[in-house]
């Protein structure tokens, strides 16, 4: 058995960063402030240039994107340092469980939508070093099509030597259950940080967690 983690959302819960730092940068380039319900459906879960095209109809060119990304992933991490010491941290009992899957030799990483850029600041401020190889992470680098296409986690799961039937996934967002499904993944995990449970059930989530604080009933899962 192996595990793959999402990571927004699902390692840390920052659902308010994320949208505060979507609304900056719209607010921006386009001088309307979204509501949150406005870019819900077009944020949690997808990479980043799949939402600036819906938002900002125009024909980028690759490199024009890419500056677009930088500056709408700047915004989100200087609004992760901004709450360093409040929302912006490992969630709670997350701890504990790497530690477990550590000490039991469970192979584990994450598959996320974010940018490298952000992979190399999570890794760094949260000091993920203590449970994650870096090389060992999936995230967004425009090779492969994006959450819900399955390509991220069938990556992830080479990426530690496994067969994606044997991956338990733990995801929060919509089109991430639908790549965990579509993957074929053993076991899907819903976490409740942005989703209803009803929601999460909907969408087809095996199990359902609010946090990780019950370890006994996350390593029966593993």
């Amino acid at each position: 058995m192996s595990v793959i983690f999402d990571f927004n959302g699902t390692i840390i819960f920052d659902k308010a960063i994320v949208e505060e730092s979507w609304q900056q940068f719209f607010c921006h380039h386009t001088g309307v402030k979204y509501t949150v319900q406005q870019l819900n459906q077009y944020i949690h879960g997808f990479n980043p240039d799949v939402t600036i095209k819906h938002f900002i109809k125009d024909d980028f060119t690759k490199e024009q994107l890419q500056e677009l990304i930088d500056e709408k992933e700047s915004i989100y991490r200087q609004l992760c340092q901004k709450h360093q010491n409040g929302i912006y941290k490992l969630a709670s009992g997350i701890e504990k469980f790497f530690d477990e899957l550590k000490k039991r030799n469970i192979p584990f990483t994450i598959a996320t939508a974010a940018p490298k850029s952000n992979v190399d600041f999570f890794y760094d401020s949260l000091k993920l070093d203590r449970w994650f190889k870096k090389d060992d992470i999936v995230c967004s680098d425009h090779s492969f099509p994006g959450k819900p296409n399955p390509e991220i986690y069938l990556r992830a799961a080479k990426r530690i030597n496994t067969d994606i039937k044997d991956c338990v996934i733990f995801e929060d967002a919509k089109s991430g259950i639908q790549a965990a499904i579509n993957a074929k993944a053993k076991t899907v995990v819903g976490v409740s940080s942005l989703l209803t449970k009803k929601q999460l059930q909907q969408l087809g989530a095996d199990i359902i967690i609010e946090n990780y604080q019950d370890l006994d009933l996350l390593l029966k899962i593993v």
